[in-house]
C-alpha cells in the first residue's frame, strides 16, 4: 500500500490531532488525505454532526469527491455522533473501540485495503453519559489503531476547546496538525505514562 500522506507529510503514526480555526481551513488542509484515499480505492469513515451530515457531503463533493458513487459502494461511509460516539445515547470507550476494530475487519472483508478514518470531536459538548471520559479515551485507542494499522484524525474546533482542553488532547496524540502543518508532537505521553500520572494525581 501507498504511504498516508497529509499536508504534505507522510504518516509515521496513525492517531492525528488536527486542529483548526474554520471549517474553511480544516476542509482545504485535508482536502489531500480524503482525496488520496479515494483515489487509491480505500474506504472512508468520516463522523459528524448529524446536523451538519448534508454539509460535509457537499464539502466533499466541492473537492472532487464522487459522494454519491461512493456511498453506494461502501467506500464512503458519513456517521452521525449518534450512530458512533454516542451510539446508545453515550458515550463507552469500549463500545467505540469496537465499533472501530468492526468497521476495520468489515471494510478489509469488502476488499478494501486501507480505511481512512475521521472524526469531528465536538459531540464531547453534548450533555450524554460518560464523555468527561474522552480524554482517557483518546490516549487508549493509540494501541487500537497502532495495532490495525488505520489512520485516524480527531478534527478539533479550536474556536469550541478551551486551552486546557487542547493541551489535554495534545498529550494524548503523538501528531499534531496545526496552522496546515503536521508536526511529531512533543507534548504526547504514551498511554500506559498517561494513565500512571493520572492514578498519582488522583492520589494527591
Amino acid at each position: 500500500m501507498k504511504d498516508v500522506t497529509i499536508a504534505g507529510n507522510k504518516l509515521e503514526y496513525f492517531h492525528i490531532a488536527a486542529l483548526f480555526r474554520s471549517r474553511e481551513e480544516e476542509y482545504e488542509v485535508l482536502r489531500s488525505y480524503i482525496q488520496e484515499g479515494i483515489a487509491s480505492g480505500e474506504k472512508a469513515v468520516h463522523i459528524c454532526d448529524p446536523n451538519l451530515r448534508h454539509d460535509h457531503l457537499h464539502r466533499l463533493e466541492t473537492m472532487g469527491v464522487p459522494t454519491h458513487d461512493c456511498t453506494r459502494t461502501g467506500q464512503l461511509e458519513v456517521l452521525g455522533w449518534n450512530e458512533a460516539y454516542l451510539k446508545d445515547g453515550r458515550f463507552d470507550s469500549e463500545t467505540m473501540m469496537a465499533l472501530l476494530e468492526e468497521v476495520v475487519k468489515t471494510s478489509q472483508a469488502e476488499g478494501f485495503p486501507r480505511v481512512r478514518m475521521m472524526g469531528h470531536m465536538e459531540w464531547v459538548f453534548e450533555e450524554r453519559p460518560g464523555v468527561e471520559h474522552f480524554i482517557e479515551y483518546e490516549s487508549r485507542v493509540n494501541h487500537l489503531l497502532n495495532r490495525l494499522k488505520q489512520p485516524a484524525i480527531c478534527v478539533y474546533d479550536l474556536n469550541r476547546f478551551s486551552g486546557p482542553t487542547v493541551m489535554a488532547v495534545l498529550r494524548t496524540h503523538p501528531y499534531a496538525l496545526v496552522d496546515g502543518v503536521v508536526r511529531e508532537n512533543p507534548f504526547y505521553v504514551p498511554p500506559e505514562e498517561l494513565r500512571g500520572s493520572s492514578t498519582k494525581n488522583e492520589r494527591g
